[in-house]
C-alpha cells in the first residue's frame, strides 16, 4: 500500500545526500511504526531535511543563488518586453527594449559564469545607470518622473541582485571553511 506519506519520504531519499543514507535507513523505520495521522507530517520533516542538506553545502548555496537570479533577471526581461509589447511605454520603447535585452544579458551571464557574472552585470548595470542618468540630465531635457522612478528601481533592483551575489558567494566560502 502507498500512501501520500511514504511517497512524499520516498522523494526525500531520493532528493538527500547519500552520507545521509543511515539516517534515511534509520527514519524509514521509525515511519512504519508512526501512527496514520502523523505520517505524512514526519515525512515532511524528513523531505524538508533532506531539501537542507542537499542545498547547505557550498555547491548547492551557489546553485540556489544562481538558480534565483537567473530566474529574477530572465522575469524581468520577459516582463519588460511584454510591457514593451503592449504599447505601455509610448516612446520610451526604445530605452525599455533596452532594459529587457540588458536584463536578458544578465541572466545569461549569471547562468554562464556563475555569482562572478552576476555580480559584473549588476556593477555594469549600476555604473551604466549612472551614466545614463547623468547624461540625460546634463543634456537639454529633464528626465521626466517616469524616468526618474525607472532609474531608481534600476539601482534597487541591481543592488538587490549584487547583494544576493555576494552574500551567496560569502555562505558558499563559509561552508567551504566550516565555519
Amino acid at each position: 500500500m502507498t500512501d501520500l506519506a511514504t511517497l512524499v519520504f520516498r522523494s526525500a531519499i531520493r532528493i538527500g545526500p547519500a552520507d545521509r543514507d543511515v539516517w534515511f535507513r534509520a527514519m524509514q523505520t521509525e515511519l512504519e511504526f508512526i501512527p496514520a495521522p502523523q505520517r505524512l507530517r514526519f515525512a515532511s520533516g524528513c523531505l524538508a531535511a533532506a531539501l537542507v542538506w542537499r542545498i547547505w553545502t557550498p555547491d548547492g548555496v551557489r546553485r540556489a543563488s544562481q538558480g534565483g537570479l537567473v530566474a529574477a533577471s530572465a522575469s524581468l526581461a520577459a516582463l519588460v518586453t511584454i510591457l514593451t509589447l503592449l504599447g505601455s511605454f509610448g516612446p520610451l520603447a526604445p530605452m525599455m527594449i533596452g532594459l529587457g535585452v540588458f536584463y536578458a544579458a544578465g541572466a545569461v551571464a549569471t547562468a554562464r559564469w556563475g555569482l562572478r557574472g552576476m555580480c559584473a552585470f549588476a556593477l555594469g548595470g549600476i555604473a551604466l545607470n549612472t551614466i545614463i542618468v547623468t547624461a540625460w540630465t546634463g543634456g537639454f531635457m529633464e528626465p521626466s518622473r517616469f524616468v526618474r522612478a525607472l532609474s531608481v528601481e534600476a539601482y534597487l533592483i541591481l543592488a538587490t541582485f549584487l547583494g544576493v551575489a555576494a552574500l551567496g558567494r560569502a555562505l558558499a566560502r563559509r561552508l567551504e571553511h566550516g565555519r
